[in-house]
């Protein structure tokens, strides 16, 4: 980033990647479309100084590019340090895989670097239930 000065360059969201595998393999995929993603809060700048509260917004975003190109957002300037997201309503496609990466953003506008990025297959479209097969081996009685 020009202009801004390493020491005061937010620290990376070094957790990120560790947090969202917890939560994405915790979730099942049969039953819950909609996903979470989750990182620690940044608290200190790279040189240890800390930061005030409530003068950090997050951005969590993905891409189909492993260098993280094409950024797509998934929660822009974020409060809190999870946002949810379904696979479906971002176009993600169903058995690909795709990156996660998260950037902090002070009140200033100073902003840290993208955290490494994470890979993430998305899971295939839950099966679509079939109708019950019709019943066979009847026969009729004729009532007397």
């Amino acid at each position: 980033m020009r202009g801004i000065r390493p020491d005061t360059m937010i620290r990376f969201l070094q957790r990120l990647l560790m947090t969202i595998a917890i939560l994405l393999a915790s979730i099942p995929c049969a039953f819950a479309e909609t996903r979470t993603i989750s990182w620690d809060p940044v608290t200190t700048y790279t040189g240890g100084t800390p930061l005030d509260a409530g003068t950090i917004n997050y951005t969590a975003y993905w891409t189909t590019d492993p260098g993280l190109g094409s950024l797509h957002a998934i929660g822009p300037s974020l409060t809190t340090t999870s946002t949810a997201f379904d696979p479906d309503v971002l176009g993600m496609t169903r058995g690909g895989t795709v990156y996660f990466t998260a950037r902090a953003v002070l009140s200033t506008g100073e902003a840290s670097p993208l955290s490494p990025a994470y890979a993430w297959v998305v899971p295939p479209a839950p099966a679509t239930p079939v109708a019950p097969a019709a019943p066979t081996g009847g026969i009729i009685i004729k009532k007397k």
